[in-house]
């Protein structure tokens, strides 16, 4: 199961599908960074996305959970805290920010954690 699941993740990669995902993600919101703060205030890094991977009417879908606040600059929605991730799905959906990764689960998972960021 795992070689089929290798297969198939090869070939949505092959596809071009992930590298065009890829230079997609890095891009929506280049220079945009929301800083990450620790429970004393200081700051510990920064953030453009915190992604969320479901399975969503039999595909698996990646998204974040942060958006910038469209009004209001410095500000940012963060669904994720109030656990929305309805409310995150249909934003990025607003927004164009959906990453589809059909029934390629592994692939899915992998991007969600961050894979498509620069090292």
């Amino acid at each position: 199961m795992a070689r089929t699941n290798d297969k198939k993740a090869d070939s949505f990669r092959n596809a071009g599908k992930y590298d065009e995902y890829t230079n997609r993600a890095r891009k929506i919101r280049e220079g945009m960074e929301r800083p990450n703060l620790d429970k004393s205030g200081k700051r510990i890094g920064e953030s453009t996305h915190i992604m969320a991977t479901e399975e969503i009417d039999d595909r698996w879908v990646s998204f974040p959970t942060l958006f910038p606040h469209k009004s209001k600059p410095n500000r940012w929605i963060d669904y994720d805290k109030g656990g929305d991730i309805q409310g995150a799905y249909l934003e990025a959906g607003r927004r164009g920010e959906r990453f589809e990764f059909g029934k390629d689960r592994k692939a899915a998972l992998k991007f969600g954690k961050g894979s498509w960021k620069p090292k």
